[in-house]
């Protein structure tokens, strides 16, 4: 956004907490809804399954058993969070979805152009901009963004009031390379399918399914 758009203006919102709180709303709610329950499904493989975080070939069954299965069910959570109702003061309540689709009939389109110099915040109200006081009072969304933001943007000097960050936070993840050939998958896909119910949404099925996947996987080896 400060590429797109200019520097100084508002377009991306970081610093102190208080500016940012808003999207921790956001945040809450995928962890509670979807977040936490893959978290402590690929803990418990970890701990008490087999499964290796440093090995490719673990990451790729991992991915080849349950990637399009967390992809289901994180779209599964977009769909249900943007029809869900948000109260808003001053005004009735309304779904994320509504509030984009009258948003665009009563002010147009926004966003397109990105042309610099519209819309451009002055600095004395820069500083109070994209504060939620509401959500400071709200212990679990400020929990929840002191456990998960880095605070070392501000560490190089404790007097420090503001401080861009030295770098964006982003995760890279490449793709394991496949180590089955593709006659092995058929055999991995048809055996497994044999031994448990792969259309189960049962985090306890899903265990299931990633110990005979993994001891189907070594055997295919041993075989050899």
């Amino acid at each position: 956004m400060e590429e797109k758009m200019g520097s100084g203006r508002g377009s991306y919102i970081y610093g102190m907490s208080v500016h940012n709180i808003r999207i921790e709303r956001l945040w809450v709610d995928w962890t509670r809804g979807v977040g936490k329950k893959w978290y402590n499904f690929f803990f418990e493989l970890e701990g008490s399954y087999g499964l290796i975080v440093d090995n490719t070939a673990h990451l790729w069954l991992l991915h080849h058993l349950f990637l399009a299965k967390l992809n289901q069910d994180a779209l599964e959570w977009v769909e249900s969070w943007n029809c869900h109702k948000v109260s808003m003061d001053g005004a009735r309540r309304q779904s994320p979805r509504e509030m984009f689709t009258f948003g665009l009939l009563e002010y147009g389109a926004q966003g397109i152009s990105h042309l610099v110099g519209q819309d451009i915040i002055p600095g004395e109200d820069l500083a109070m901009y994209g504060i939620d006081w509401e959500a400071q009072q709200n212990a679990d969304l400020t929990t929840h963004h002191r456990t998960h933001n880095r605070t070392d943007a501000l560490e190089s000097n404790p007097f420090a009031t503001f401080s861009m960050p030295s770098h964006m936070s982003e995760v890279i993840v490449e793709p394991p390379n496949c180590p089955l050939t593709p006659e092995q998958c058929v055999m991995l896909d048809g055996e497994l399918a044999q031994r448990v119910d792969l259309r189960s949404r049962d985090m306890v099925v899903r265990k299931l399914i990633w110990k005979e996947a993994l001891a189907i996987c070594i055997g295919l080896f041993d075989d050899v």
